[in-house]
């Protein structure tokens, strides 16, 4: 029965997003909001009190393709997933099955050692009601949040994650992670934090001032492990990126 129920749900939802965007989707009471994109890079600011608006775009050379995408819409208890299934890599490689890819940042994918270029621009904007708790996730894409107070996670494989608080408070635990790309955060310079910013082969960079933790923080040649406090402390950040840079500035 539950089975058949998510299914019911998950055919509804094709239908509804398959159509042009932008799009409402209500939260019919969900209190959490998980985003995964595959390819897309994903823009995620607030707005509202009741509904997602996500718009989701797919284009090749300047073209627009909704061919290629498609998102679900999937419910479990008190949080709402949205997930994208188009466009993937697979997908893409075969508008040129001959081809070498290589995914560039802003969620394209170029050409690798041709001539001429295949550029993909594939991106998912979302406006969140800002009680709402937030995760993100991309693959191939990037992250960009702007004043999402709900925000406990944005993960990212191979593109770029940044998070921008100017007006909206931190969630009491937030995890910043980019695989291969930066990890960049924005706050104002009195919010009280305790930072645990790490990288394995970037540098780790900040213009705020940071009461540093000597007895557990790290400085080697391929490791960097800064942790300490900003404003005497209080909400958690991490942030990591093991193949990047990480910047902590002050908004």
């Amino acid at each position: 029965m539950k089975l058949h129920l998510s299914l019911l749900l998950l055919s509804f939802s094709l239908t509804l997003l398959s159509q042009e965007t932008p799009r409402e989707i209500a939260l019919e009471g969900a209190l959490e909001v998980r985003i995964h994109a595959e390819f897309s890079s994903v823009f995620v600011t607030t707005g509202g009190t009741d509904a997602l608006l996500v718009s989701h775009s797919v284009a090749i050379a300047g073209q627009e393709r909704p061919e290629l995408r498609k998102l679900t819409v999937e419910r479990e208890g008190d949080v709402l997933h949205l997930r994208e299934v188009k466009p993937s890599g697979n997908l893409l490689h075969e508008q040129r099955p001959s081809a070498n890819y290589l995914p560039a940042s802003g969620g394209q994918l170029e050409e690798k050692g041709a001539s001429t270029s295949l550029l993909v621009d594939a991106t998912l904007k979302v406006v969140v009601p800002a009680n709402v708790k937030v995760s993100v996730s991309t693959n191939f894409g990037s992250i960009k949040t702007v004043n999402v107070a709900g925000l406990l996670s944005a993960r990212a494989r191979y593109g770029a994650v940044q998070a921008v608080f100017a007006s909206a408070p931190l969630a009491l635990n937030l995890d910043l992670y980019s695989s291969y790309g930066a990890v960049d955060v924005t706050i104002p310079a009195d919010r009280g934090l305790d930072v645990d910013l790490t990288t394995k082969y970037g540098d780790v960079r900040t213009d705020l001032g940071i009461e540093v933790d000597a007895s557990v923080s790290k400085a080697e040649q391929d490791f960097q492990q800064l942790i300490g406090k900003v404003a005497g402390g209080g909400r958690v950040i991490t942030c990591t990126a093991p193949y990047g840079d990480v910047y902590l500035r002050k908004g």
